[in-house]
């Protein structure tokens, strides 16, 4: 009899199991948004929240801007989050390596950054560097790496994009320059201003150094030009919006506490005539969460099983079973005979 019983339970726990739902893992970082009543520099706030916090805000997503703005403050002010301009974010093409400064020729004054997206070089007909917006068309001088290496002019006007989808689809990338006399050969073919591989991708990162792929300007933002002032991001504290302000500038600041974890919810429907007060059955349920956790991605974690009673109706036993991973409680889910839990997994 009692082996027939838990043949039984054995059919009735794998049958539940195997009908139960496990949603697919969101990703990313969980941000937690302090604003912060203090006038600082965004450099002094920066300092500020990597002390205190994790880093000045980074807002990745829709989501994150939607929260940011339910912790701001004081309507028609600006502070600061984790967002500026790298004015020395410079970077060849070929390769994507980074521009180390090893040789350069820049015009007097140059880089100016006149307007706040030049930020694609020319080489003059003299040798000299300037930067221009990217969007402007000129020719433009490609490296061709096969054989003995050559650079060869393109007079066809366009910009910068295009000019290195040309090169990279015919030779091999726009060119870069590394020596005297490499700027010597390629101003030789110049005798425009001519596109060659330097740029820099403006407000590429946050401060975090998590990458820029989502903006919430304002209207006409940004629009700070010129070398004497550094850009950085401030949000309007009633708007949500981005504006561009010098860096200098004191304002308030929105600090962010950053969680490294995953989060899972997992949805789980057990019918059972089976007694939950004997260990053959609880171990039964532990084995099968065990084996669903795992092909759903999870390991090195630990599920423990607790017995507790609902208050109100002491009369119904139930278990609950509580899941560990390195050394912490992540999450408790409880069971009765008949049950549906709904628990989230904070994963490391």
């Amino acid at each position: 009899m009692k082996k027939t019983m838990k043949r039984t339970m054995k059919r009735t726990l794998l049958l539940a199991l195997a009908l139960s739902g496990l949603t697919a893992p969101s990703s990313g970082l969980i941000r937690e948004y302090h604003h912060v009543q203090l006038r600082k520099s965004w450099s002094d706030a920066q300092s500020y929240c990597r002390e205190a916090f994790t880093d000045l805000a980074a807002v990745e997503d829709q989501s994150d801007s939607d929260r940011l703005l339910s912790v701001l403050r004081g309507p028609g002010a600006q502070a600061w989050i984790g967002l500026h301009d790298n004015k020395t974010g410079w970077r060849w093409a070929l390769g994507e390596e980074d521009f180390l400064d090893d040789y350069t020729n820049w015009s007097p004054g140059q880089p100016n950054h006149k307007n706040y997206n030049q930020s694609c070089l020319t080489m003059t007909s003299s040798g000299q560097w300037l930067d221009r917006e990217c969007r402007i068309t000129l020719p433009a001088i490609c490296y061709y790496d096969k054989g003995p290496a050559q650079f060869i002019l393109v007079e066809a006007q366009m910009t910068w994009h295009e000019a290195r989808a040309y090169c990279r689809s015919r030779y091999t990338d726009l060119a870069s320059v590394r020596s005297r006399s490499e700027n010597t050969r390629i101003s030789s073919l110049v005798t425009v201003y001519t596109w060659v591989g330097l740029h820099r991708t403006t407000w590429a990162y946050w401060s975090d150094r998590t990458p820029n792929t989502f903006s919430n300007w304002n209207q006409g933002q940004p629009n700070i030009r010129g070398t004497a002032v550094d850009s950085c991001a401030a949000v309007g504290t009633g708007t949500g919006l981005w504006w561009d302000v010098d860096c200098r500038a004191e304002n308030t600041f929105v600090c962010q506490k950053v969680y490294s974890r995953q989060r899972q919810t997992f949805r789980l429907r057990l019918r059972s005539k089976a007694d939950l007060k004997d260990p053959a059955v609880q171990q039964q349920i532990l084995d099968q969460l065990h084996q669903k956790l795992e092909q759903h991605g999870l390991d090195d974690f630990k599920l423990r099983w607790m017995r507790t009673l609902h208050r109100e109706q002491e009369e119904e036993e139930e278990g609950t079973v509580c899941f560990y991973r390195g050394g912490h409680l992540l999450w408790v889910g409880s069971f009765n005979r008949t049950f549906e839990a709904l628990v989230g997994h904070l994963g490391e």
